[in-house]
């Protein structure tokens, strides 16, 4: 609780879980004496690295956050052969909340191109960050949940859903009523889920929106720890993790 009574800011670290709320995997931040330092310093600006790994502790996926000023800008790699598969990128608005992502495509001739396959555009202080796709159907959305008066106040532990699919988006956006009916009816109209890809960009993504609006250096307070909780496919796999 350093976060909490010195405003310390610690390194993330995640938990991800399946539906049942089993362990699946872990994210943690990579930490340096220079981090560490950057980390007092440059604040919600720093860059750092959170590496995705298996229950085993081997690492699948990179996550890259470079230093910012004002918009974030987050990349995913494969940790096995360094290929950069996609990133998202904030997208400055004076009260909305906007990423778009992109997924890279490399060319036969060591050419890059970076083609945009969503984007978000949440309300002033959303919890909900659905994920449109150019025609305007969902295809992907992180959904922050209530953790409770003690731990939203004085941590950073917070309670995320991520849905990869059709029937995972569906079913969390029926469940929320009023609003989430219409936002069913328009995940309906996507025509297909999420590649691996694409859910490796939702989910660096999903770790930029806790940092850019949930830490509790974002919020201008003093920080904590905490956990997350992420659903992602139509079995609602699930991602319990933490950010401090």
């Amino acid at each position: 609780m350093l976060n909490v009574f010195l405003g310390y800011e610690q390194a993330n670290r995640y938990t991800l879980v399946d539906p049942s709320g089993n362990p699946a995997g872990f994210m943690v931040e990579q930490r340096t004496l220079a981090s560490e330092i950057g980390r007092q310093i440059y604040r919600i600006h720093r860059p750092f690295n959170v590496l995705v790994l298996d229950l085993n502790g081997k690492a699948c996926l990179r996550i890259r956050r470079s230093f910012s000023f004002i918009n974030s800008r987050i990349s995913v790699t494969d940790e096995h052969t360094g290929r950069i598969i996609g990133e998202s990128q904030q997208e400055w608005h004076p009260w909305r909340r906007r990423y778009n992502l992109f997924i890279r495509n490399d060319g036969p001739d060591n050419s890059h191109e970076f083609d945009q396959f969503a984007r978000v555009d949440a309300p002033f202080l959303s919890w909900d960050f659905p994920m449109i796709n150019v025609q305007g159907a969902m295809v992907a959305g992180v959904f922050r949940d209530f953790a409770g008066i003690g731990m939203e106040l004085f941590s950073d532990y917070g309670l995320y859903a991520v849905c990869f699919d059709q029937l995972a988006l569906s079913q969390r956006c029926a469940a929320g009523g009023g609003s989430g009916v219409a936002m069913s009816e328009q995940a309906m109209l996507a025509g297909g889920d999420l590649d691996f890809d694409q859910r490796a960009v939702v989910l660096a993504a999903a770790v930029s929106i806790d940092f850019d609006y949930f830490s509790r250096h974002s919020r201008g307070g003093m920080g904590g720890a905490g956990m997350l909780f992420f659903p992602m496919s139509s079995s609602e796999d699930q991602f319990s993790g933490g950010g401090d």
